[in-house]
């Protein structure tokens, strides 16, 4: 019974979210006509909820799912790492922190699914804004350890309390309820892989997502990453991850098109 009754409310968030942006779109149209400066502010509200409520559910679905939707194929994680690094560069005045990204290598192929393992490394990297706060700083980095990739999100927060912090399945950040960290877990998993958070010694936390190399077997060409977009609606992984944190100009219709 409780299955169903977790099906159903992710059903009537999916249904919502949906309402939401056909309003959107219809409202849209009117917006750009009239160019009212209140319009426009309130329909970017309207975007950022959306968007938002787009994260919630995401992470309901890949938390709550058994065999959820995993489609690999050879993907390139240093091109991937290197698109968001790059990304990043152009957040650090909108987030108000400081970004620094390195690849040890030009590139890094494994068999992966594209659109679960960016999700999760932009919750990695939504959770560590979070913490580091106003002039913090982030990094990413993408670097090889023998047969396995690590992806790296670091920020020089307050850390975790505790002696034992990685136990903690549900780990989440002030303003969220853990799904966000436990959906990453899940995409890991997927992939043959695992998600760690530690303590830095130097002071904030360390997320490691350690994934496993796979050689080109001939099986199929290197698939490069969706720029901007997932695969199940065209929102912007970027922009859905880091609804909480960026400010509501950016969820304007001119910037969301």
């Amino acid at each position: 019974m409780e299955r169903e009754k977790e099906d159903r409310l992710i059903g009537q968030l999916r249904e919502q979210a949906n309402d939401l942006l056909a309003a959107v779109h219809l409202l849209t149209p009117l917006v750009r006509s009239q160019g009212a400066e209140k319009d426009t502010q309130c329909l970017a509200a309207m975007n950022q909820s959306l968007y938002r409520l787009i994260r919630c559910v995401n992470h309901m679905e890949l938390c709550r799912e058994s065999r959820p939707l995993f489609h690999p194929a050879l993907l390139d994680l240093a091109g991937l790492c290197r698109d968001m690094g790059r990304q990043l560069e152009l957040l650090e005045d909108a987030l108000q922190v400081h970004f620094w990204w390195e690849l040890e290598k030009e590139s890094i192929i494994t068999l992966a699914d594209d659109a679960l393992l960016e999700q999760a490394i932009w919750n990695l990297i939504s959770n560590a804004v979070e913490a580091a706060g106003p002039g913090g700083h982030v990094t990413l980095r993408c670097v090889t350890d023998g047969e396995r990739c690590r992806i790296m999100v670091s920020d020089d927060g307050p850390g975790l309390k505790g002696p034992e912090p990685v136990q903690d399945p549900f780990l989440k950040t002030p303003g969220g309820v853990g799904l966000g960290l436990e959906a990453a877990r899940r995409a890991a998993s997927l992939h043959g892989g695992a998600l760690v958070l530690e303590n830095r010694e130097e002071g904030g936390l360390r997320a490691v997502l350690s994934l496993p190399i796979r050689k080109d077997d001939g099986s199929g060409g290197v698939r490069t990453p969706r720029m901007g977009y997932d695969r199940t609606g065209g929102f912007s992984p970027m922009l859905v991850e880091l609804s909480p944190l960026l400010p509501m100009s950016y969820f304007r219709w001119e910037e969301t098109e």
